[in-house]
């Protein structure tokens, strides 16, 4: 847990100070995530094992997290003032405020893509309201958050190369609905606390699909995955993967860190290698699983029928890079050389990302 810096230690007593308090404790639109008092006994052990999670540690860094973000109270985004929307961040971090609020802090390192900042830089990519604009996108079953978790808790989600016709789909779309998907599936504790698993079926893939490979793309890719968005990205799975996926690999090496690379398997056409790390009961019947066949129709709903929650998730106001001062939190050392390496310890049972076999077949990057 990190401690707050001195020089943001003072209490706020003035009346300004104290009704902007107050405004920062109101619960937003945004709070109908399922109440966090609300996990079972069996979550709320996996919380504290994995996350180290309490509900003492819980209040606390919540409070150090608002005093942080009221350093700079005229430019709290509405989103700010919830509860479980910090929540995200300091799971996503386990409970450390200060990687935390670098992760939220569009204004901490400003040549970095972090949550609020991507989403003013790039809105072409990353704005998710309204859901009805990619409608179209969702429709073609392309993409589902498939409803049973594996057995370590976390959600699964399917990407088929296949059903993304490059000549219909633009290659923003494609990006927002992704990013679409993830909003939607972090709004559940559960998840934030066990994290997502990413399947990604490439059957199908052509020459067309080059243009959703750009250097660029692959990098705000990446910042989504290791910097930006407040969720566990526990593994990804390939399957079916071109025989120049080596050459995909090399678009994507620069940015990856070594935490992520071993967190990527490639799996060919070998369903019972995929079955060591994601059992047949939860897959969909195309995988040879016992659910029955894809169908994103009720996911995909539950997602349109979000509309105001997502139109106020995009209700924020970033200020200029020299309206403020920088909050420093971080070491003189990280401040002067530009760069933030997240050293997240890896949780135990994840180390070598299987749960099935002890020795897997899989080709590990």
């Amino acid at each position: 847990m990190v401690s707050i810096p001195s020089s943001t230690s003072k209490k706020f007593n003035s009346a300004s100070d104290q009704m902007f308090s107050d405004t920062l404790l109101q619960t937003s639109i945004l709070s109908d995530c399922p109440e966090n008092n609300n996990l079972d006994v069996e979550w709320r052990e996996k919380a504290e094992k994995e996350l180290g999670e309490s509900s003492e540690i819980s209040r606390t860094a919540l409070k150090q997290f608002r005093h942080l973000l009221r350093i700079n109270r005229e430019n709290v985004p509405f989103g700010w003032r919830d509860d479980a929307f910090l929540l995200r961040f300091l799971r996503a971090k386990k409970f450390d405020v200060d990687k935390a609020y670098r992760m939220v802090n569009p204004l901490f390192y400003w040549q970095t893509l972090k949550y609020f900042r991507m989403k003013q830089q790039s809105p072409e990519l990353f704005r998710v309201s309204p859901p009805s604009e990619v409608r179209h996108i969702l429709e073609m079953q392309m993409q589902y958050m498939i409803p049973l978790r594996d057995p370590c808790g976390r959600q699964v989600f399917i990407f088929r190369v296949e059903k993304c016709d490059p000549y219909r789909c633009s290659v923003e779309n494609v990006f927002r609905t992704n990013v679409l998907s993830l909003e939607s599936v972090v709004r559940n504790p559960e998840t934030q606390i066990a994290g997502l698993v990413v399947l990604l079926d490439m059957t199908g893939v052509s020459l067309g699909h080059s243009r959703f490979l750009s250097p660029q793309l692959a990098r705000n890719t990446v910042e989504v995955v290791q910097d930006a968005f407040p969720l566990r990205f526990k593994a990804f799975h390939i399957l079916h993967e071109p025989f120049y996926f080596d050459a995909i690999l090399a678009v994507l090496k620069p940015f990856l860190r070594e935490k992520i690379r071993k967190r990527i398997f490639l799996h060919g056409s070998d369903l019972a290698s995929l079955y060591r790390f994601i059992p047949q009961e939860i897959l969909p019947a195309e995988y040879g699983g016992l659910q029955p066949s894809f169908d994103n129709s009720i996911w995909r709903q539950n997602i349109l029928d979000s509309e105001e929650y997502f139109a106020n998730l995009e209700n924020y106001q970033i200020p200029e890079e020299n309206s403020v001062t920088k909050i420093e939190v971080c070491s003189q050392e990280d401040q002067e050389s530009g760069e933030y390496v997240d050293d997240e310890t890896e949780d135990s049972e994840f180390e070598d990302a299987t749960y099935f076999l002890d020795d897997p077949a899989i080709e590990k990057l």
